[in-house]
Formats: structure tokens, C-alpha cells, sequence
């Protein structure tokens, strides 16, 4: 498999989501050459997988609940080589084909551009603010090739695997590029789960988030496959 453009979504217990942005992702794929996407079911005790499947996409399926980075890492290895990729959560709200468009451009216009990270615009209140505080932790990001095929395995990186890419982005010194992404949003954790059990998954969440703040630095040094050590320090 070596698609022009590989989208990735990591999904774990989306069945009653998953079907509103993979008809947007599918339908643009019908229109553009050489596009993959791939759902990974991350141990879902749902029906995400049942409904990813009536969907022309490749499914990729975990025995049990691994994390998104686990996830993210199953898929990059499923597809191996790409020109482009995209990054896109199973949960999103008013997904458009602008969108993904707005994530790729700048890898197309500017060849030196490694990563996009998509900022909520005009969306929901709260998912506005954290993405704009917080962009550290936005999900929806695009790719160049040669940045998936430097990175070190993301498995061990659960909800901090947005952390790391950024870091890992600055480390190497990577151009990054932020497109708004307007109107766009995604569900809360609190409305998919109800407020307990919602609440106790976002402090999951952040509990997942300040690990990989933490050990990124460490991580870098015994995993990454290029070495630019003596050119200088991790910042």
C-alpha cells in the first residue's frame, strides 16, 4: 500500500459518531486519487467496527483498549508509506471537506512545512477556548511523509501523543503550520459519557497528557531514528 494521502482516525467506542465523519472522509476521497482511510478500533466493546465497515475504508482492529498513540502506531504501520497524512478523531461535528483541504495546503504550497495542526474556529465555546490555549493537545494534523517515517513508535504516548509529535516537531525543528479550522468541533467527553464517567476520562486524559510532557525529552534519546544530538540540545 502507498497511498498519495493516508487518513488515520482512531476511534474507541464511537459507534453512534464514527458514521457522520467517516461519510464526510469517504466522499472525499471518491474525489481525489490515491486516498486511504483507516479506522483503528482501538478495543471497542461497541459497534464502532461494525459501522466503520459499511464504509469503503480499511479497518484495523485491536484486541483491547491500547490508547490513541497505540492506535495512531497501528495505523501508520497498516499503511507503511504515504506522501501525505491525516490525523482525524472519530468525533468530530461538522466535519467538511474544506477542512482537510486547510490541513493539507500548506504541506502542498511550502515543501519545507513538516506538520499542520488544525485550530477549532467557530465551533463550540469551550472546544474554541482549549484549542486555543491549549493547541499543544489539538488532534486534527496533517503530514508529510518524511515526518511519519522519522518518528519513533508512538505506542507507549496513549492521550499524550499530541504532545509528543508537537515536541518532537520543535525538537527537530520542523516548520509547523496552524490552518482555523471553522465551525468545526467535537463531541465532550462528559456528552459521550455522562458527566461521571466523562469527567473521570478527561482526567484520564490529562493524567496521559502530563506523562508525555514529562518523559518526551527521554524518550527522544533512546528512541529516535535520526540523531541530531551533536548539532545541539533538546530544548
Amino acid at each position: 500500500m502507498n497511498p498519495e494521502i493516508a487518513i488515520l482516525v482512531p476511534a474507541f467506542n464511537e459507534e453512534p459518531r464514527i458514521g457522520e465523519v467517516l461519510e464526510v472522509l469517504c466522499s472525499y476521497t471518491s474525489s481525489h486519487a490515491a486516498v486511504v482511510v483507516v479506522v483503528i478500533d482501538d478495543g471497542s466493546t461497541d459497534k464502532t467496527a461494525a459501522v466503520s465497515k459499511q464504509y469503503p475504508i480499511e479497518l484495523v482492529s485491536l484486541t483491547s483498549n491500547q490508547g490513541k498513540g497505540a492506535a495512531l502506531q497501528a495505523g501508520i504501520n497498516h499503511v507503511q508509506e504515504a506522501h501525505y497524512w491525516l490525523f482525524v478523531d472519530a468525533d468530530l461535528i461538522n466535519l467538511q471537506h474544506e477542512h482537510l483541504n486547510l490541513l493539507l495546503n500548506p504541506l502542498l504550497i511550502n515543501k519545507e512545512t513538516a506538520m499542520t495542526v488544525g485550530v477549532f474556529k467557530g465551533g463550540k465555546t469551550l472546544t474554541d477556548l482549549a484549542h486555543r490555549y491549549f493547541g499543544i493537545l489539538n488532534g486534527q494534523r496533517g503530514f508529510a511523509g518524511s515526518f511519519i517515517h522519522n518518528l519513533p513508535d508512538l505506542s507507549w504516548s496513549r492521550f499524550g501523543v499530541e504532545i509528543f509529535l508537537s515536541k518532537y516537531a520543535a525538537w527537530q525543528g520542523y516548520p509547523v503550520a496552524y490552518p482555523h479550522l471553522k465551525a468545526l468541533s467535537h463531541h465532550m467527553k462528559e456528552a459521550k459519557y455522562g458527566f461521571k464517567k466523562g469527567f473521570y476520562s478527561r482526567l484520564q486524559m490529562y493524567r496521559e497528557c502530563f506523562y508525555s510532557r514529562l518523559v518526551w525529552k527521554n524518550y527522544c534519546r533512546q528512541h529516535s531514528k535520526t540523531n541530531y544530538y551533536s548539532s545541539g540540545t533538546l530544548p
